[in-house]
Order: C-alpha cells, then structure tokens, then sequence
C-alpha cells in the first residue's frame, strides 16, 4: 500500500481504521481524531520521545485526582499506543469545541462573557493538586528545578533567551524575574492555557486541554496573566482590542492588573525559543524588542 509522506500516522489512523476527516484538532505537539462519542487518539508528531509522553501520562493522572475542584474537564489518558514510528493516545472525548471556534461565531454581550468566562476558567486551574516540592518544570525531560520562583523565572528566561537569537541578548532575565512576585506558595500552572487549549459549549467553558511540557509549578497567577497576554491576533487569529479590553477589565477587578506588563514580558521570553511559529516569535519580539 502506498503512503501519503507522513506514512507513520497514515498507518497509525488506518491501524484504528480511520480517516483524516475523523481529525478533531491539531496543535504542535499532536493531531486530534475522534474515535467513538466517549474517546479520541491523539496521535503526537514525528519524533516526539514516547518518554515525554509517559511524563504529560504521569502529569495527567495526578491532576485526575482533584478534577472534580474544577468547574470543567481535562484530559484523561486511557491508554499510550506505540506503533509506525508514532506514539498515540488514546483518550476521554471531552465535550464542546475550541474556543477559537466558538468566539468567530460571538457578538456583543455573548462575546464579552466568553472572554470572562475564559479568565475564569484560567483562574480555577490552580485548584488542580500538583504536590511537588519547590518551583519548576514539572514535564521536561532536563527540568529546571529552584527553591525560589524568582530563581525558577530567570533560569527559564535564560534558557529560552539563548535559543532565541543574538537579538535578543540585550534582554536581562534576572530584572524580568525581579519584576514578579514571589508567591506565598507554589501551585500547579498550564502556561499555555490560550482560547486555542479551551473548549466551550453554551457560553461555558467545558474543558482545558492540551496540559505538557511548558507546565511548571509556580504562581498560579501566572495563568490568568498569561491567558490575558494571548489574546493577541498574532496567538490567538480572530482576537480583538474589545477582547484584551475585557479581559484587562478582568485583571483589574481581580487585584492583578499591576502584574500585567511584568508578567507579559517574562511570558515573552518564556516563548522566544519558539522560532518556528512566525505569529508568537513576533509577539514575542513586539514585547521584548518594541
């Protein structure tokens, strides 16, 4: 039989004899298809180490444990299926559509509270039980590792910085870490809990997604803060002034709209090593360069 060039996932998709029109979604790090009304295969890209999936396996069971602190789902791993040079899951169908989705179709006061309800959503993640000594990465395979967040906040800009480009060496990840708070306690944080990793049914969100390896533990403000930052065009395309505008309403009446622009620019430099997506290296570059 021949292949399409991604013949790994051609064969992993015909092994659970489906189609690509079974596709749900996609991101960077995996594709998404549905499999019956109750699961979905998420098949990961070429190349991905089955060891980084085992950790976001690990990461997932932990957090199963206190779902129900939530006011909506997150993924939960059924079973891990290597095979055809890929490595795939097969997980909990978990209801509603992308947020992305559901905002191109809201106007108006509808709109609004999709946006608020978004924050919300980010606001709640910290109720996820992550019992870890100390701040760090929770999913890399060579995490970094402090006993102060501050400490955790330059390292990691560092490192994100110097894989970044010479552009960006007159960036000092010691005053973005200074910038921050540091918290009272560590809490488990998504870090990239954008419209993008939401799903959304009836003006509610359903469900967070998408939970791996830029997950830390660390402040949990971080999280509202940083959903907050993506609601750029150049992250979240169909994003608007009227989105960031509610959503920095939000951050006002939560005490943390003085943590904003600190908090925007240490995300910038979380995110600068990622030269491969052109719309968020240009963020990044907006916020960090002007």
């Amino acid at each position: 039989m021949r292949f399409p060039p991604d013949a790994g996932l051609a064969r992993m998709l015909e092994s659970f004899g489906l189609t690509p029109e079974a596709m749900l979604g996609h991101g960077g790090e995996a594709r998404v298809y549905a499999l019956d009304e109750q699961r979905v295969l998420r098949v990961y890209r070429a190349g991905t180490d089955p060891e980084e999936v085992d950790r976001r396996t690990a990461l997932l069971s932990e957090l199963v444990g206190s779902r129900e602190r939530v006011p909506f789902s997150i993924p939960q791993v059924l079973d891990t299926v290597p095979g055809a040079g890929r490595v795939a899951t097969v997980e909990r169908r978990l209801p509603g559509r992308q947020l992305t989705e559901v905002l191109g179709e809201s106007a108006g006061e509808a709109r609004e509270s999709l946006v608020r309800a978004y924050l919300d959503a980010a606001a709640c993640i910290r109720d996820l039980a992550l019992e870890r000594p100390g701040y760090g990465d929770v999913c890399r395979s060579e995490p970094i590792l402090t006993e102060t967040f501050r400490a955790y906040l330059e390292q990691r800009a560092a490192r994100s910085l110097a894989a970044a480009g010479p552009r960006f060496a007159r960036v000092d990840p010691a005053a973005l870490a200074r910038a921050l708070p540091e918290p009272k306690d560590g809490a488990f944080v998504h870090l990239d809990a954008y419209p993008g990793n939401m799903l959304a049914e009836g003006g509610a969100i359903t469900a967070v997604i998408d939970f791996g390896v830029v997950a830390i533990r660390g402040d949990a403000r971080l999280d509202p803060l940083s959903a907050t930052a993506y609601l750029s065009p150049l992250i979240t395309p169909g994003a608007t002034e009227a989105d960031g505008a509610v959503a920095a309403q939000w951050l006002s009446e939560h005490g943390l709209d003085t943590f904003y622009e600190p908090a925007r620019r240490w995300i910038a430099a979380f995110w600068s090593a990622a030269v491969d997506d052109a719309g968020l290296h240009q963020w990044c570059r907006s916020v960090l360069l002007g």
